[in-house]
């Protein structure tokens, strides 16, 4: 363990798991992939923006399009309460903008690890730019990846708060090993489980 490492490799850890970073990083994807390798430790994967979208029963598109981000920015914030306050294990895909919300972050590491999935404007941008994501709707390509720096900026200080920062343009498996080789639920380290 360092300084700045908060948590203790291979040692105990807590019920959440928090996936932070930009839109395209693959947070879902990590999520679901972990809660496979850990499902021994009984985690499963919770996506906040599905969360929200069964909460307020629309899309996360329509609700940017009807009700507006600041909207949508406090459901969000409601709804990731909820989960950090569910007793069971979970890996949760938190949106791009969650963990930049007042005391969110801190929330976030208050229920256990979190995990920056970092990758570069270019990356997201090729894998983000899609119609289902509202903030980058009617971009192109340079459009998208202009907006991502751009953003970045912003949210970088929050993402580097994370315990954990991993290199999200890698390969699927090459992600999900760096962290389980971080973070490792202290219930599958027990032999007697």
């Amino acid at each position: 363990m360092s300084a700045d490492d908060p948590h203790p490799r291979g040692v105990a850890l807590a019920p959440k798991v928090s996936l932070v970073g930009q839109m395209g990083a693959g947070k879902s994807s990590v999520a679901a992939r972990l809660a496979e390798l850990w499902q021994g430790a009984g985690y499963r994967a919770v996506d906040l923006d599905r969360e929200i979208e069964i909460e307020a029963g629309r899309s996360v598109a329509a609700l940017f399009r009807e009700a507006g981000e600041a909207y949508f920015r406090g459901l969000e914030g409601s709804v990731l309460r909820a989960l950090l306050g569910r007793p069971e294990p979970l890996i949760i895909a938190t949106g791009g903008g969650a963990p930049c919300q007042p005391g969110a972050m801190a929330q976030l590491k208050a229920a256990g690890w979190v995990v920056w999935l970092e990758a570069s404007p270019e990356t997201l941008a090729r894998r983000a730019l899609d119609p289902s994501r509202p903030l980058l709707a009617g971009m192109d390509l340079a459009a998208a990846e202009h907006f991502l720096t751009a953003q970045l900026t912003t949210r970088r200080p929050f993402y580097a708060q994370a315990d954990v920062v991993v290199d999200a343009s890698l390969p699927l498996d090459a992600v999900v090993a760096a962290i389980a080789g971080r973070v490792v639920p202290s219930n599958l380290l027990d032999p007697t489980r």
